[in-house]
C-alpha cells in the first residue's frame, strides 16, 4: 500500500515565493527612505533594510531558506516605521540615540519630529505578545512596552527640547487592550495607530514662547527685496539667482509673518550692530525703509555677559564664530527660541553634542542693489 505524503516541493516553492515578495517589499522600503535622505539617521535604516535583503538573497541562493527566516525578519517593523514616518511633521531625526543614566546603551528613539518636540516609538508586534510581556509573561530579560515607556520618560526628562519635555507617542500596528492603553496614558505616554486621523499637534513654529530671539540672518531675510515681491530676477551672482528661484517656489515672508504674529521680537546688541553694518554696505533704498519700519517692532537688548552652561563647551570653528555664539547664547539665556537661517552654526553645535533651540528657515540675502546687474524675468 502506497503512503500519501504532503507536497513538500509545493511548500518550498511557496516559501521561496514569499521570500522573494519580502525582498521586493524591502526594495520598495529603500526607495521610500529616499524621501528622508536629508534627515539624520536615514542611512541607518537603509543599511538595516539592505542587510535583510542580503540575508534572504543568500538563504535563497544557498537553498538554506527556512520558515523561521521569514518569521524573524524585521521588514514588517521597517514597513510600519515608514508608514508612521509619513504621518509626522517636522522630522529631525530617525533612530536617534539618547544617553540614559540607568542603562549602559543609549535609548534609540524611532522618530524625532515636530522639530524635536515629539518622540515616536513604532511597535509592529502582534497584540498578544505585547500584552503578555506587559503582564510579565515573557522570556527572561525581555522588556515590555511599559518598561520601554519608562525609558522614554526618563530620557525625555534629561533631553529637553525648546526648554520642555518632548511628547511621547507609541504607534501600534495592532489594536491593544484598553487596560494597556490606560496604563500608558497614566504614565504620560500617548498611543496611536496609522489608522488614526493625522496628528493634531500645533506646528512647532506656531506654538512658540511669547518672545523670539532674531538672528541677523532673519532680519536680513525679512527686509530683503527678494522676499518682498521682487523675486522675478536672474542675478549675476548664481547664489542670489538660486535664492530667487526658491523664493518664487516657496515664499519665506508669509512664514516669518505668521511666526512673528503676537510675539515680542527681541535681538541682542551684537545682532543689531551686525544688521546695521550689513544694511549700510549692501541695502538698497526700499530695503533700508523696510528695515527702519521693522526695527520699530524689535526690542534691542544687551548681549549676554557669560555664555550659558549649555554652550560653554562649544569650540570655535570656521562656522562657529564669536558673533554667532553671542546671538544664540542670548536666546539660550532667556530660554527662548532663536529664529535663524544659520544652519552651519546649528549643525556644528549638534556635532559637538549641543542642541540649540532654533527655528531654521531658508536663507535670503539683500538683493535690491544687485538688480542693476541682473535681468528681470
Amino acid at each position: 500500500m502506497e503512503l500519501v505524503t504532503g507536497d513538500g516541493e509545493g511548500d518550498m516553492e511557496n516559501l521561496y515565493q514569499r521570500a522573494n515578495e519580502r525582498i521586493e517589499l524591502a526594495e520598495g522600503l529603500k526607495m521610500a527612505m529616499m524621501e528622508y535622505k536629508e534627515v539624520p539617521g536615514h542611512s541607518i535604516i537603509e543599511r538595516k533594510i539592505q542587510q535583510e535583503i542580503k540575508f534572504l538573497q543568500k538563504a535563497i541562493s544557498n537553498k538554506t531558506l527556512k520558515e523561521n527566516n521569514l518569521i524573524s525578519s524585521n521588514l514588517v517593523h521597517y514597513d510600519f516605521l515608514i508608514k508612521t514616518l509619513r504621518l509626522q511633521r517636522g522630522v529631525v531625526h530617525i533612530d536617534c540615540a539618547f544617553p540614559l543614566n540607568s542603562r549602559d546603551n543609549p535609548l534609540r528613539v524611532d522618530i524625532v519630529c515636530n522639530n524635536g518636540l515629539k518622540w515616536v516609538k513604532v511597535i509592529a508586534r502582534n497584540c498578544k505578545s505585547i500584552e503578555d510581556a506587559a503582564k510579565g509573561c515573557a522570556s527572561f530579560g525581555a522588556r515590555s512596552v511599559l518598561d520601554q515607556a519608562g525609558d522614554y520618560l526618563e530620557a525625555s526628562e534629561l533631553h529637553l527640547c525648546m526648554f520642555q519635555r518632548p511628547k511621547i507617542v507609541f504607534y501600534f500596528s495592532n489594536i491593544i487592550h484598553s487596560s494597556l492603553h490606560k496604563e500608558l496614558m497614566e504614565m504620560g505616554v500617548q498611543t496611536a495607530s496609522i489608522t488614526d486621523t493625522p496628528d493634531k499637534d500645533l506646528d512647532e513654529l506656531y506654538n512658540l514662547p511669547n518672545e523670539l530671539n532674531l538672528d541677523v540672518t532673519t532680519m536680513l531675510a525679512y527686509v530683503s527685496a527678494v522676499t518682498n515681491g521682487r523675486a522675478n530676477w536672474v542675478y549675476k551672482e548664481p547664489l542670489l539667482t538660486e535664492q530667487a528661484q526658491k523664493e518664487r517656489d516657496s515664499p519665506l515672508k508669509p512664514v516669518l509673518e505668521k511666526m512673528f504674529e503676537g510675539k515680542n521680537l527681541l535681538c541682542c546688541q551684537q545682532a543689531f550692530n551686525a544688521f546695521q553694518s550689513i544694511l549700510t554696505l549692501l541695502a538698497g533704498p526700499t530695503e533700508l525703509q523696510r528695515a527702519e519700519q521693522f526695527l520699530k517692532r524689535v526690542q534691542v537688548c544687551p548681549d549676554v555677559e557669560e555664555v550659558p552652561a549649555e554652550l560653554s563647551s562649544i569650540r570655535f570653528t570656521a562656522k562657529v564664530n564669536e558673533r554667532s555664539l553671542k546671538i544664540f547664547s542670548f536666546g539660550m539665556e532667556r530660554k527662548i527660541f532663536t529664529v535663524t537661517s544659520n544652519k552651519a552654526f546649528v549643525r556644528s553645535a549638534k556635532m559637538q553634542g549641543i542642541d540649540v533651540p532654533v527655528f531654521l528657515h531658508a536663507s535670503r540675502a539683500l538683493t535690491e542693489n544687485k538688480e542693476a546687474t541682473g535681468t528681470p524675468l
